[in-house]
């Protein structure tokens, strides 16, 4: 081998290394997770990105760009991850998604009629136990009741919304897969 050819293949391995390097690097940290392939088959919504201000501690936003939000100005701590069975803040669940994590959010007086509290029930332990699942997984996943939407299910990740009113474990589940840490400036 020639010393002029061992320098090119050097130099080729070393601009590899270096894209590898750089590719992973800006990828926003955190576990990196296997998309399913192709376009979701269920109908999402993507809205344009408001920033990611942190607003005043106890200050609420009134001004987002979809419902339930997807980006915008937020509260300046996220919400716990997991299951909640009381109302979080939607200040709090925006910030859970500039993390990267997905939101599952409830309305049982949403959709075509009311739930009763046995329907409401079993509706909320069927998301719960996704969302646990994700959880065990070692997703990034926050659920909580939500009264400021028509629909009965919402979920959303930053800039995506998914909204309807029959419970579907498949695309609940398609959902999180897709979209937790999809956007991850922070890498968590």
């Amino acid at each position: 081998m020639t010393p002029f050819w061992r320098r090119g293949v050097v130099l080729g391995a070393a601009v590899l290394m270096t894209t590898v390097f750089v590719a992973l690097s800006c990828t926003g940290g955190g576990e990196p997770r296997v998309r399913p392939g192709g376009a979701s088959s269920y109908p999402l919504q993507t809205f344009a990105d408001q920033g990611r201000e942190h607003l005043p501690s106890g200050q609420t936003n009134n001004n987002y760009n979809s419902n339930p939000p997807t980006s915008g100005s937020h509260a300046p701590r996220p919400a716990d991850w997991g299951v909640h069975n009381v109302p979080v803040p939607k200040e709090a669940i925006v910030h859970n998604m500039e993390h990267g994590g997905a939101a599952i959010w409830y309305n049982c007086a949403g959709g075509p009629s009311p739930l009763d509290a046995a329907g409401c029930q079993q509706l909320a332990a069927s998301l719960a136990q996704i969302a646990r699942q994700s959880l065990d997984q070692g997703r990034l996943v926050v659920m909580t009741p939500y009264a400021g939407m028509s629909q009965r299910i919402a979920l959303t990740a930053w800039q995506t919304l998914d909204a309807f009113d029959d419970f579907d474990s498949v695309r609940v589940v398609d959902f999180i897969a897709r979209y937790e840490r999809l956007f991850n400036p922070e890498g968590f």
